[in-house]
Parts: structure tokens; C-alpha cells; sequence
């Protein structure tokens, strides 16, 4: 991985719904569709996901559950307890949204929870 630079919480949460989206090697579009909704809902001015996208595409995929993390602590950085839980109902609506949940998946977002301290 090439040197990481701090996330806004807008980036931060982009990347780790769109790791969760890809974990499994299978990018469903029911799954594009919540990423659509939360950025829509959160960030209604959007934001410059270029480098977000970037980034995920020059990521192997066997370090995505460490850049998830270095999202996690970012997006951890600059929001609230209200955002946080916001951002795992997504995630969670992301997961169930091609009707079945990886292992890979199950493992990323029980980390985000523990990252957070969820319970």
C-alpha cells in the first residue's frame, strides 16, 4: 500500500461501506444502491471520491481489512456516536442487501464494532 494519508469522515465512510461491498470478490448493484443512499444522505454536496476510488482500486484486496481499519479510526476522528451508528445501519443494510452474508463480510463489520466499541 502506498503512504495513507488522513481521511475526512465523508471519504472514510465511502471506502469502508465500498470494502464491505467488495469483500466477498461480488459487487451486487443492491449493494451500490446503499453506498448511493448513504453518500446521498449524509454528504448531499458529495465530495471528491476520486482518490477514494483510486485507492480502493490500487488496494489488493488482502489489505483491505487493514485499510478498513485506518478508515475506521478516521471516520472515528471526526464524527459523533449518532454518525457512527448511522454508518453500522448502513453497513448492515449493505450486507443483507444481496440476501447473504460472507464470512469475509461477518468478519469486517465485527471489527468496525469493535473499532468503534459497539456493543
Amino acid at each position: 500500500m502506498s503512504e495513507y494519508k488522513r481521511k475526512n469522515k465523508d471519504t472514510a465512510g465511502y471506502q469502508i461501506l465500498c470494502i464491505l461491498a467488495v469483500i466477498d470478490g461480488d459487487f451486487d448493484p443492491r449493494e451500490g444502491k446503499v453506498i448511493v443512499d448513504f453518500m446521498t444522505e449524509h454528504f448531499p454536496l458529495g465530495g471528491n471520491l476520486e482518490s477514494a476510488d483510486e485507492e480502493l482500486s490500487i488496494t489488493h484486496i488482502d489489505d483491505y481489512p487493514i485499510l478498513l481499519q485506518k478508515c475506521a479510526e478516521d471516520f472515528y476522528a471526526d464524527s459523533n456516536e449518532k454518525e457512527r451508528l448511522e454508518l453500522i445501519d448502513f453497513a448492515l443494510k449493505l450486507l443483507a442487501a444481496d440476501e447473504r452474508v460472507d464470512e469475509e463480510e461477518n468478519t469486517l463489520i465485527n471489527k468496525l464494532y469493535q473499532y468503534w466499541d459497539v456493543t
